[in-house]
C-alpha cells in the first residue's frame, strides 16, 4: 500500500506537469496569433479567447494528459524491471501495454463490423465515364452546371483526373473568412495586405491546373465563425448597433471585393457573394445592394448567393440583382431510416413547387450552390447535419442510402428546366487512399460517385 507522502508527491508531480503543459500551450497559441493577422483585436485577448474555447472541450484535457501518461507508463515498466528483472518487465508490458491494445483493437474491429454491416451490392457502370483527356463540356449542350466543392491542391492530378472521368465540369473553390464572434464586426483581413500572399498564389496555381482540364470555377467565400457556442452559426451573425453593422460590412465588403477582383483576373465564371448569411441579408438589404453594385464594378462574370433551403430562400431581398437564385439544397427528403428510392423521389417532389414558384417570381434560374448527403441510414432526414466526432466513430455506414439520395435528385430535380445546375458537397484530396468506409459527405470510393457520373453524363434535351 502506498504511503500518504507518496500519493501527495504523485499529485504534486501531476499538477506540476499540467501547469507546464498549459504554459507551453499558451506559448504555442501566442506564436500562432503573432504570426497571423486577426484584425484589430489585441493579441492577449485573442489568446484568452482561444484558451476559453479549449477549456470547453474534454478532449483537450485528454490530449494534454497523453505525455504525462506515457511518462508514468515508462516509469512503471522501469520499476517492474527493477523489482523482478526481465520477468517483471515482460509481465508489466503485457498487462499494461499489450493487453489494453488487444482489447482496444478488438473493440474497434467490433464497432467497425457493426458500422459496415450493410449488405449493398452495387453494380458499377463504367460505360458512363469520360475517358477523354479533358472534360466533355456538356454545359454547352444543356446549360447545366455539374459541379463539386473541391478542397485540394494544384499538384493533386489524381483528383482532377477522377473528377473529369466522372463527368464533373465545375469546381467550387471556398475561401474562408475568419470571424471570432457573431456579434462583433472583426474579420481576419490580413490576407489582403498584398497581391502576392501565399493564399492568392495558391488560388492562382489551383485555377491554372483546373483550366488545363477545362473545368469552370465558382468562387464561393464562406465565413468561418470560430465561436459557435449555443448553436450559433454564420446565419445568426447580428451586430449590436448600426455602427457595428457598418463596420462589419466594411470588413466583409473589403474581403469579397478582393476575391471578386481575383476572380476577374483569373477569368472565373461564377462568383458567390455570400453563403448562409440570413440575418445580415434581411437586416441590411441596402448594404447588400451596394455591395453587389461594387462587385459588378470589378467583376464581369455571373453572380449568385447561397441561401439556406428553409425560410431564407423567401427572405432574401436582393435576388433580382443577381444572375442565379442560389440554394443550399439540404431539403429533408425522407421520413425515416433506410428509405427506398420512390420514397426519396416523393420527398423531392414536395419541394419542387416551392422552387418553381421562386423561379417564376424572380424570373431567374435556380442554382443549387450546395447539395450533399452523408453515407448514413438517416442521410435523407436532416441532410444539413454534420457528423459529430462520436457519429464518425460508431454511427452505421449506409452507402446505399447516400447513393439513392443522389439518384432521387437526378430522377426529379435535375430534370427541371429552371435548374441551372448543382455544386455537390464535397471532394477532399486527402481521401485518395481511403476505402469509402466512412459516413462523411464525400462520395469518394463510394457508389454515389458512379451515380453522380451517370446523372452528370446524361445530356438533357
Amino acid at each position: 500500500m502506498r504511503s500518504k507522502p507518496s500519493i501527495l508527491k504523485t499529485f504534486k508531480l501531476f499538477f506540476l506537469y499540467y501547469a507546464i503543459a498549459i504554459v507551453i500551450l499558451i506559448g504555442i497559441l501566442l506564436v500562432f496569433v503573432l504570426t497571423n493577422d486577426f484584425g484589430s483585436r489585441g493579441t492577449i485577448s485573442i489568446v484568452l479567447d482561444m484558451l476559453s474555447r479549449l477549456i470547453k472541450y474534454p478532449l483537450a484535457y485528454v490530449i494534454l494528459l497523453i505525455p504525462y501518461l506515457l511518462y508514468r507508463l515508462i516509469k512503471s515498466l522501469i520499476n517492474d524491471y527493477k523489482r523482478r528483472q526481465l520477468y517483471g518487465f515482460c509481465k508489466g508490458l503485457f498487462l499494461k501495454v499489450i493487453l489494453p491494445i488487444i482489447i482496444i483493437w478488438g473493440g474497434v474491429l467490433s464497432i467497425n463490423w457493426y458500422r459496415q454491416a450493410e449488405n449493398y451490392n452495387y453494380d458499377w457502370d463504367y460505360s458512363v465515364e469520360n475517358k477523354s483527356a479533358a472534360i466533355r463540356n456538356l454545359y454547352l449542350k444543356d446549360k447545366k452546371q455539374r459541379g463539386i466543392h473541391f478542397f485540394g491542391r494544384s499538384k493533386d492530378s489524381i483528383s482532377f483526373e477522377i473528377l473529369k472521368t466522372n463527368n464533373i465540369e465545375w469546381l467550387t473553390l471556398v475561401p474562408f473568412l475568419s470571424q471570432e464572434y457573431h456579434d462583433k464586426p472583426e474579420l481576419n483581413t490580413g490576407f489582403r495586405s498584398n497581391d502576392s500572399t501565399p493564399r492568392h498564389q495558391r488560388w492562382r496555381r489551383l485555377i491554372n491546373k483546373a483550366n488545363s482540364y477545362g473545368f469552370k470555377i465558382m468562387f464561393k467565400p464562406h465565413i468561418w465563425l470560430n465561436n459557435r457556442s449555443n448553436g450559433i452559426w454564420r446565419s445568426n451573425i447580428k451586430m449590436k448597433s448600426q455602427e457595428d453593422w457598418n463596420a462589419w460590412f466594411n470588413e466583409y465588403s473589403a474581403c469579397i471585393l478582393d476575391y471578386a477582383s481575383l476572380a476577374e483576373e483569373l477569368n472565373i465564371a461564377l462568383f458567390c457573394i455570400g453563403t448562409e448569411l440570413h440575418t445580415p441579408a434581411i437586416e441590411q438589404p441596402e448594404q447588400w445592394q451596394d455591395l453587389i453594385k461594387k462587385i459588378r464594378g470589378v467583376y464581369s462574370g455571373k453572380l449568385t448567393y447561397g441561401a439556406n433551403w428553409d425560410s431564407e430562400l423567401q427572405d432574401i431581398p436582393f435576388w433580382d440583382a443577381l444572375d442565379y437564385i442560389g440554394v443550399q439544397a439540404y431539403f429533408p427528403i425522407a421520413t425515416g431510416n433506410n428509405p427506398t428510392l420512390s420514397e426519396l423521389e416523393l420527398g423531392w417532389r414536395k419541394h419542387l413547387k416551392t422552387l418553381e414558384t421562386l423561379h417564376k417570381t424572380y424570373k431567374k434560374p435556380i442554382l443549387f450552390t450546395e447539395l450533399g448527403y452523408k453515407s448514413t441510414i438517416d442521410a435523407g432526414l436532416k441532410p444539413w447535419e454534420w457528423n459529430t466526432v462520436g457519429n464518425r466513430f460508431y454511427k452505421r455506414i449506409s452507402k446505399r442510402t447516400q447513393a439513392l439520395c443522389y439518384e432521387a435528385f437526378f430522377n426529379t430535380v435535375w430534370q427541371q428546366d429552371w435548374l441551372e445546375g448543382v455544386h455537390l458537397w464535397e471532394w477532399q484530396s486527402r481521401n485518395h487512399n481511403g476505402d469509402g468506409n466512412n459516413n462523411a459527405f464525400t462520395i469518394q470510393h463510394k457508389p454515389a460517385l458512379n451515380v453522380v457520373a451517370k446523372g452528370f453524363g446524361e445530356v438533357l434535351k
